[in-house]
């Protein structure tokens, strides 16, 4: 396999994870205001799994994440990524990720699921907990998160209610 074709398939996720990005945080549907929020940084390390899959410039990737959270959530995570990018430069991911640690002073953990879409004219994220998947002292958690990178640091923003 060629090194440009490894290359290519990181190119929609590192774009997404790498392009300041800033969601708008809403309550999901069915759920309550937002009452408690946690904002701090993160890093993140991306290892490719296996080969990129291409067919005619659409190249499918999966890599595992792994993240140290800082600030109002501190915690580790790991998970999984799909990618798709296209030669036109559009691309779409998809994560899940189980968190682990503290938050807001309570011990436990959470699951949670990004979607990114990104094309030559916008770009779109969403990262959402997973309904259910609070544990510990987190169980019944719900709530959306922001992410921002800027200057190469990743900041986030996790508006939640319990």
């Amino acid at each position: 396999m060629k090194l440009a074709t490894v290359a290519g398939a990181l190119f929609v996720a590192m774009a997404m994870l790498a392009t300041a990005v800033q969601v708008r945080a809403e309550p999901q549907k069915g759920s309550a205001a937002m009452d408690h929020h946690a904002a701090g940084t993160f890093e993140v390390t991306l290892t490719p799994v296996g080969a990129p899959d291409e067919v005619e410039g659409v190249a499918l990737g999966r890599m595992s994440l792994d993240k140290r959270f800082h600030g109002d959530l501190e915690a580790t995570s790991k998970g999984e990524m799909l990618s798709v990018r296209s030669s036109d430069g559009s691309g779409t991911y998809v994560a899940i990720e189980r968190v682990t640690g503290r938050l807001g002073g309570r011990e436990g953990g959470f699951v949670l699921v990004h979607r990114g879409v990104m094309t030559p004219e916008a770009r779109t994220l969403e990262v959402d907990v997973a309904p259910g998947s609070g544990t510990g002292a987190l169980k019944g958690l719900s709530g959306r998160m922001s992410i921002e990178i800027a200057g190469g640091k990743h900041s986030y923003r996790l508006d939640y209610s319990l």
